[in-house]
């Protein structure tokens, strides 16, 4: 799927039009998962991720609207986001650095990912390093309980999304950057995916950690020499908060 248009098209996606909190509430909508990152193929799910403004009442008065969940749909409020982006939240992040056709976008949107380098800060170093380590600790002590090949599956998964999350942190220290399509690593994340470094019982071989402890390595390299900031810039963050905010309380 290339397009975002044409999976959202779908009389599966109506909710998107029809619910009280998305409709013309909605800021931006995105592919999420393996469309997001380029590794789907043709049995792959397609994931929807957006972020949709709070209401004025959500603001100033007494309802509350945090995210909206349907299936492989998730969209967060403006202000959940918001906050999940201040503190790097890896699956927050990669909203910010997709591909232009993976996005429906509307002025605030197209404002929030054109500064998205305001979020970006040293704070990198424990998000998507503690979702790193919890991939690597079930790939180092997963011995597959039967040798099937749904099993395998699973754990080729961990270990592509455990490749993935090193090489998007490693670009945000060194270039200063989210990429969220990964284009330029498409072959090593696929043949990770295809079983190219399992054992038969489920372990992985040798050379699988090698290749984790040389992207630790760059990483390590990288939060020494990056000029990202220890916080991100609160700042300019706040005023375009109150902004948008703003003009959903007056008008």
């Amino acid at each position: 799927m290339k397009n975002i248009n044409d999976a959202i098209s779908k009389l599966e996606y109506d909710f998107l039009r029809t619910d009280k909190h998305l409709g013309n509430n909605i800021i931006f909508l995105c592919f999420g998962g393996s469309h997001a990152y380029g590794t789907n193929d043709a049995n792959s799910d397609i994931d929807i991720r957006g972020c949709a403004f709070n209401q004025k009442s959500d603001l100033i008065g007494l309802s509350s609207f945090e995210q909206f969940t349907d299936n492989k749909t998730i969209i967060y409020s403006f202000n959940k986001l918001i906050n999940l982006l201040i503190n790097c939240n890896p699956n927050a992040v990669e909203l910010l650095g997709c591909k232009p056709e993976h996005y429906i976008v509307n002025s605030v949107g197209q404002e929030m990912i054109s500064n998205r380098k305001m979020f970006l800060s040293r704070k990198v170093v424990n998000s998507f390093g503690g979702y790193a380590n919890k991939q690597l600790k079930r790939l180092q002590n997963a011995v597959a309980k039967d040798n099937n090949k749904k099993t395998k599956k699973i754990l080729n998964k961990y270990a592509q999304n455990l490749t993935r999350l090193y090489l998007m942190a490693i670009d945000i220290f060194e270039k200063e950057e989210i990429i969220t399509y990964r284009e330029n690593d498409l072959p090593l994340l696929l043949s990770i995916r295809n079983g190219k470094y399992i054992n038969e019982d489920g372990t992985y071989q040798s050379e699988f950690f090698d290749l984790i402890n040389e992207f630790e390595r760059r990483l390590d390299y990288a939060k020494e020499t990056s000029g990202l900031p220890v916080n991100p810039d609160y700042k300019k963050i706040e005023e375009f908060v109150m902004h948008v905010n703003k003009k959903v309380v007056v008008g």
